[in-house]
């Protein structure tokens, strides 16, 4: 459970730096340069935990996989954006390859 956690968290703070960045202008340049570099961190830290617990081939491909899985979720219901079919139907081979590097 506690790998779970550290993964979807280095997932989420990494995904939401780069969410920040397509915002890059709506705040002072400093205050987002700040926000995206904290969420970088804490992604960060949340990795590194996470590989103290598992192996790197394993935390690297879960992590990316969910940061594209949370994108893209976000692009689509937050910000309006369009999913093709081809890139709903890569979500889907990301998800199966993160279950199968995590057995």
């Amino acid at each position: 459970m506690e790998l779970a956690l550290l993964i979807l968290g280095a997932a989420a703070f990494y995904a939401g730096a780069m969410i920040l960045m397509k915002f890059w202008g709506a705040a002072p340049p400093v205050a987002m340069a700040a926000l995206i570099a904290g969420a970088m961190a804490l992604g960060a830290w949340c990795e590194v935990e996470a590989l103290r617990i598992e192996r790197l081939s394993v935390i690297y491909v879960a992590v990316l996989g969910v940061e594209c899985l949370v994108i893209a979720g976000v692009s689509f219901v937050a910000l309006g954006e369009d999913v093709s079919p081809r890139e709903v139907l890569g979500g889907l081979v990301v998800v199966a390859g993160v279950a199968i590097a995590a057995t």
